[in-house]
């Protein structure tokens, strides 16, 4: 990420501006771990920024998406062990409204 776009707040929905996080730490939840690892789900700056640019909340099955498979057993089989494992909700199917009859149409 370049300097200057390091540099420019973030909106949030409600009207709110997401300062960025300072230089060397990660850009998507502001703490200092390798990009090996997960972001941390519980960083205010990683949930207001998923939030912007998602429109829902994160959960940890969004902070380790980007690990490699062993990573992200290992994590969830740990989270999980703690009670603490989040993912997203399942979709919601879209309600396809019926047709209305016009008022005054009868069967023939």
């Amino acid at each position: 990420m370049s300097e200057a776009a390091r540099s420019k707040p973030t909106a949030i929905p409600g009207g709110l501006m997401l300062m960025p996080c300072k230089p060397g730490v990660c850009q998507e939840c502001a703490r200092d771990h390798t990009p090996d690892n997960p972001h941390d789900a519980q960083s205010m700056y990683y949930q207001y920024k998923f939030y912007a640019q998602h429109h829902r909340w994160p959960t940890w099955k969004d902070a380790i998406a980007h690990c490699s498979e062993e990573i992200r057993t290992l994590w969830e089989q740990a989270l999980r062990e703690r009670g603490a494992w989040t993912e997203p909700e399942p979709a919601k199917k879209t309600v396809t409204p019926k047709k209305r009859k016009k008022a005054g149409a009868t069967k023939r």
